[in-house]
């Protein structure tokens, strides 16, 4: 994967997602199962990966070594986020649901797109996003309409995943058909003119062989602040074929149409954004962005024996981008007492096309003692990115009180423009072992090792790199509810095209410990970690403005996460302390203004010692719901966020803040109504903004309705 530019303009949108009922949670498994016990465990999770919804405590999850491995014997931190926990919260994209997650960060990218950090590293450089396996060109606004299970990992996922997760993966596992027929129709609409319509369908034929569902969205909504409108439709059917009982075959496409307005933020000045209502906007009226996506999926298991599986996934994933983005570039005194905010225009046109093929093989086998659950797979892609980037110079505006021209024209600034047709190749082959010692004792061992080959055209640049990213884990259970786990790993990430001279792959190392327990008769569930994560060679412009790989961060903390749930009552909580610091860091920067035109003048800055940008010490999450018999729910939430810096050099600090939500809902037979409020106190917070010199105010107060029909459940 090729990282991100770091001008790229990405737009989004609000949406609101309604509940549909969910399967009863099974039995919760044994922690030490016999073989017999360990493989229908592991036939019940496929079945329900095919054909439903999990519970709100799952009890496996995939993406942490791609088998169905009970969570309380992962030897790693994941997070299980299922449709029902994050649909009670109206979380409308990948995002909303990320708070769930202990050590994950997650806020709208400048406005605009999915951002998020976790362990105290940012996801434009160091984080991957999978979509049912496959990975994700770039970053994009993921909306959960038609998502039914979302997981994070956190750490170092090369060893399975190739190039990028440094610091984790983000997994959106898709719904897919199950038995029966039914359909889900929901209406929503709430405050500053939102309104959207949504669609569940799914068939099946009788004898199970064949399988239909297809799932919708339209959405519109005039935004929070000035001229901020959006749109979004998507369609996403998925077809499944079971001609045998040792046989699936699973077809999905998607397309995604995304109409949103960029948002510049307000500018900072002295440490702090300006003083302006929330809705001020500096953008220019002529911004926009259109993104279309295309994806598609074809995936065939085939059951060879009782203990061997054999899996084979295409996919292919295509983005189409158009935008214009207003960028603040700085505040300087406008000789009158007042300040001027200096704009940038970008203009891009960008399109990605990722194909690849993964084949695995899934062998479960004894050795005298030991039993051996194998996972082996090689994989293929190819990432074609071709793009135009512009940057024009737009007139400055008061800081306190813009008024944006109707029509603007911006001088272009030839020398930050960006032009880019390139090629990555990738053949990568992987294998893991999980290795079941005895009752108490489980090893994990893993490593992956890929082969990239890139290309650009335009700069006839190229580069060749070959790298090996293991994996080691361990776990102990001194009963069947308790387990204690240690692990370790590397992972690697391309090296970003800017670079200038020789270019080594950015690295990272983890180790982790911690303690699971399931308590409550496996319905409660419980972790606690510790950790040191650390990353080499990034990319910072050096005294001469090239970027060169001169920069190094490391990361430590602990995480804590709860979740229990009994009688119609859940609950989740959700802590972590992330001490995170830039080791080594000597950027080029503003060290001050000509005093005669205004204009910035540049040097060498030591950030050495500095906290990452968005890394907040303090993260914390509580949500409970209860659900009663006649019908009535009630929800309530709260969502704490430290004081956070914007940016490397630390200048700007976003105070700590506390959002606190609610929700009410009614369900009679087949009608469910559902009422959310968000941020009741309506509190003033700040969020990303696109550089060092803005912040986007926070979302106030505001309500969410929906109305839904269940329909043949």
């Amino acid at each position: 994967m090729t990282l991100p530019r770091p001008a790229s303009l990405l737009l989004a949108v609000a949406l609101a997602c309604p509940a549909v009922a969910e399967d009863a949670a099974p039995p919760a498994p044994s922690a030490t199962p016999d073989p017999a016990e360990a493989a229908a465990a592991a036939r019940y999770a496929e079945k329900v990966e095919v054909m439903g919804e999990l519970p709100v405590i799952p009890p496996f999850d995939e993406t942490a070594t791609k088998l169905p491995v009970p969570a309380l014997k992962t030897p790693l931190s994941v997070t299980v986020i299922p449709r029902n926990l994050f649909e009670s919260q109206v979380a409308v994209v990948m995002a909303d649901a990320l708070r769930n997650a202990a050590g994950a960060n997650a806020q709208p990218g400048f406005g605009v797109f999915d951002f998020f950090t976790l362990r105290g590293f940012d996801s434009l450089a160091t984080g991957l996003v999978l979509t049912d396996g496959a990975p994700e060109p770039e970053s994009a606004f993921y909306p959960l309409y038609n998502v039914r299970q979302v997981e994070v990992l956190r750490g170092p996922a090369a060893f399975l995943y190739g190039g990028n997760p440094l610091s984790g993966a983000i997994h959106l596992l898709r719904k897919q058909p199950k038995p029966g027929r039914f359909a889900d129709v929901s209406l929503g609409g709430g405050s500053f003119g939102h309104r959207e319509g949504r669609l569940d369908a799914n068939t099946a034929s009788a004898d199970g062989r064949w399988g239909l569902r297809l799932n919708a969205l339209w959405n519109e909504s005039d935004g929070y602040r000035d001229d901020k409108p959006s749109k979004m439709a998507a369609v996403n059917p998925v077809v499944t074929f079971t001609p045998s009982s040792s046989l699936t075959i699973t077809g999905s496409a998607e397309y995604v149409r995304s109409e949103q307005s960029p948002d510049a933020g307000v500018p900072v000045v002295q440490g702090a954004a300006v003083d302006v209502p929330k809705e001020t906007s500096y953008d220019a009226l002529t911004s926009f962005s259109e993104q279309d996506t295309w994806r598609l999926r074809l995936d065939v298991e085939k059951k060879l024996s009782e203990s061997l599986r054999l899996r084979n996934k295409t996919y292919s994933t295509r983005l189409k981008w158009d935008s214009e983005g207003t960028l603040h570039s700085g505040v300087a005194p406008d000789g009158q007492g007042s300040l001027f905010a200096f704009r940038n225009q970008t203009y891009l046109d960008d399109h990605q096309r990722l194909t690849g093929n993964q084949t695995e093989l899934v062998w479960n086998v004894k050795t005298g003692a030991l039993e051996h659950q194998w996972l082996f797979g090689v994989e293929i892609s190819r990432l074609r990115d071709d793009f135009t980037q512009d940057v024009a110079l737009l007139a400055s505006l008061d800081a306190f009180a813009p008024v944006v021209p109707a029509q603007e024209f911006g001088l272009p600034l030839p020398m930050f423009g960006q032009r880019g047709d390139s090629t990555s190749d990738v053949f990568a082959g992987y294998a893991l072992d999980r290795i079941q010692v005895s009752d108490k004792l489980e090893l994990t061992v893993g490593a992956r090792l890929d082969s990239i080959s890139f290309e650009d055209r335009l700069s006839a640049s190229d580069r060749e790199a070959t790298e090996v990213s293991p994996m080691g884990g361990v776990v102990f259970l001194p009963n069947k509810d308790v387990a204690l786990y240690a692990s370790a790993g590397r992972g690697f990430a391309p090296p970003s095209i800017q670079v200038v001279g020789p270019r080594e792959p950015e690295t990272s190392r983890q180790v982790e410990a911690g303690v699971k327990v399931q308590f409550l008769q496996g319905k409660a569930f419980a972790t606690a970690a510790v950790y040191q994560l650390e990353r080499d060679n990034m990319a910072i412009p050096d005294a001469f403005g090239l970027t060169r790989q001169q920069g190094d961060q490391r990361s430590r903390g602990f995480e804590l996460e709860l979740a229990a749930e009994h009688d119609g009552f859940f609950a989740t909580a959700a802590y972590a302390f992330t001490d995170a610091e830039l080791t080594r860091f000597a950027e080029l920067g503003i060290i001050g203004f000509d005093p005669a035109t205004f204009q910035p003048t540049y040097g060498v800055l030591d950030r050495s010692g500095n906290a990452p940008a968005f890394a907040p010490r303090h993260l914390g999450n509580l949500y409970a719901m209860r659900r009663f018999a006649n019908g009535f729910g009630v929800a309530l939430g709260a969502r704490l966020v430290g004081s956070q810096f914007i940016a490397e050099d630390n200048a700007t600090q976003l105070d700590s803040y506390v959002l606190l939500d609610a929700a009410l809902s009614y369900q009679k037979r087949q009608w469910r109504a559902v009422v959310s409020f968000q941020n009741l106190t309506d509190e003033e917070y700040g969020t990303r903004g696109f550089s060092t010199y803005a912040v986007i105010p926070g979302k106030p107060f505001s309500v969410q309705a929906r109305l839904e029909l269940n329909l043949g459940r």
